[in-house]
Formats: structure tokens, sequence, C-alpha cells
């Protein structure tokens, strides 16, 4: 069995990180449609409700096919979803993925993907038994930067015009995280 078919939810103080599913299209619609809050990702924002259910999909599919691991961040009194996160790239002979995560713009500054992240990390290093876990943002990224400096990842290099978006070119931070990292730093 693939170690991404092992999911489980996962509970912080204040979110509910569940598994995806089709009713959340308009949640993701709301997110991926937001040209701020898209604005260091790696795609162009949708204009369709049809594209967030297909985005949805693609992460249902991508779950099933054992290489991705998503989940929605969502507030637990209403199971409103704020976010994803997710484990991809999944290499069991390597023990290393990747991670990433989107939060909607209303929900900025408040520390909830701080919080989703600490899950994730738990869930990859405790669970997953990953050794590795790595993660790229765009430099001008400060919060995304912030963030993944604030749960222990380190920089580990500089990709040039590695993404091409929104009519240009945008580098990529490298970051990464061992296992060994995380536990002494007392993240665990």
């Amino acid at each position: 069995m693939s170690i991404a078919k092992i999911t489980a939810e996962l509970r912080s103080e204040r979110l509910l990180l569940r598994p995806l599913a089709l009713s959340d299209s308009q949640a993701f619609f709301d997110i991926f449609s937001d040209a701020d809050t898209l604005l260091y990702w790696s795609r162009e924002p949708i204009s369709s409700h049809e594209e967030a259910a297909a985005l949805i999909q693609k992460e249902l599919d991508f779950a099933k096919s054992g290489t991705c691991i998503s989940w929605g961040v969502a507030l637990p009194d209403s199971n409103l979803l704020i976010g994803k996160a997710n484990i991809f790239q999944l290499s069991e002979q390597h023990r290393r993925a990747e991670v990433g995560y989107i939060l909607d713009r209303q929900h900025w500054g408040r520390g909830y993907m701080t919080e989703a992240m600490r899950c994730v990390l738990a869930y990859a290093f405790d669970k997953l038994k990953l050794h590795r876990l790595e993660a790229d943002t765009d430099p001008e990224n400060a919060p995304s930067l912030a963030l993944l400096e604030k749960i222990g990842f380190q920089r580990e290099g500089l990709f040039r015009d590695r993404w091409h978006v929104h009519g240009r070119w945008h580098d990529s931070v490298m970051f990464g995280l061992l296992e060994e990292d995380y536990r002494n730093n007392g993240a665990a």
C-alpha cells in the first residue's frame, strides 16, 4: 500500500484538516479565483465553479494514485473550508515529499497556516515516517518565507526562472526540513 493512502483527519486547537470533497467547490472557487491569493501561486486564477470542481477532482485523483495527500483546512465549528495543505511528490524509497499550502485571503494573518502545517509536519514525520520534506516558494512571498522558517525549514537554494505565471518568470526558493532537525528543534 502506498503511504499516501494512509490518511486521517488532523486536528489542532482551532482547525480541522479533513479530506477534500466535491462539496468544497465554492470554497475552492473563492480561494483559487482571487488574484491576490494566487499572486505567488504557480497558476493563473480560475474563472468558474467547474474549474474549482475540476481542481478538487484532480486532488482526489492524485490521492487515489498514492502521490499526494490533501487536506481541506477547515474551521471545526462550521466545517467551512478556508484553505488546503498537502504532502505531494511522495517517494517511499527516499522517504521524501514536498509540502504545499494555500489559505483564503480573508483568513491571513491569524496563524492558521502555521497551525495547520504543524499538523502536517507531525503527520509526515510521525505517521508516514518520512526523512525529509521540501517546499518551494516565490522569494517575493514574504509571509510564506516566514512561515517555512518559523516551522523549521531551512533555505537550501534558489531556482532562477522556475515558473512562468502572470506573464513573467518567477524564481523559486527551495527549502528543506529533515526529520532530525524537526525533532531537535522542538517542533515535535
